[in-house]
C-alpha cells in the first residue's frame, strides 16, 4: 500500500517549478499578450518610471559621450594649430630709460659721482653715467 500512496503523494505535493518562482505572475493573461494586465497600478507605475529612468540614463550617457568626442577634437584641433605656428621670438630684455646697455660696471669713483650699474634677469647689464 505505501508503494502506491508514494508515488501519488510525490505528484500532489511536488506541485510545478512555476509555483515556486517568486517571480511567477500567476495563470492570468492579458489576451494580446501584456503581462501586467491583472497587476495593480503601483507596479504598473513603478515600471514605467524605471524604464524612463533608464531611458534618461541613456540619454546622459550619449550626451556625455558626444561632449566627450567634442572635447577631444578641440583639443586635437588646437594641438594642430600649435604645431603649424611658428614660436614666438625670445623676450630680449632692455636697459630701462636712462641707462644704456654695458658688460663694464661703475667704478668706486664713478659711484661717487652717481653712476648706476644694473643687471636685468637675463644677465645683461645696464650702466646709468
Amino acid at each position: 500500500m505505501i508503494i502506491k500512496v508514494l508515488p501519488l503523494a510525490l505528484l500532489v505535493f511536488s506541485g510545478c517549478a512555476e509555483l515556486n518562482d517568486p517571480y511567477y505572475s500567476g495563470p492570468y493573461r492579458d489576451p494580446y499578450g501584456r503581462d501586467d494586465y491583472y497587476r495593480d497600478d503601483y507596479y504598473r507605475d513603478r515600471e514605467r518610471e524605471i524604464r524612463r529612468d533608464k531611458w534618461e540614463l541613456e540619454r546622459e550617457r550619449r550626451r556625455a559621450e558626444e561632449e566627450r568626442r567634442r572635447l577631444e577634437r578641440e583639443r586635437e584641433r588646437q594641438q594642430n594649430e600649435a604645431w603649424r605656428r611658428p614660436p614666438p621670438p625670445p623676450a630680449q630684455d632692455r636697459c630701462p630709460p636712462g641707462f644704456s646697455p654695458s658688460e663694464q660696471k661703475c667704478t668706486p669713483q664713478e659711484r661717487k659721482k652717481g653712476c648706476k650699474d644694473i643687471r636685468l634677469p637675463s644677465g645683461l647689464g645696464c650702466v646709468r653715467r
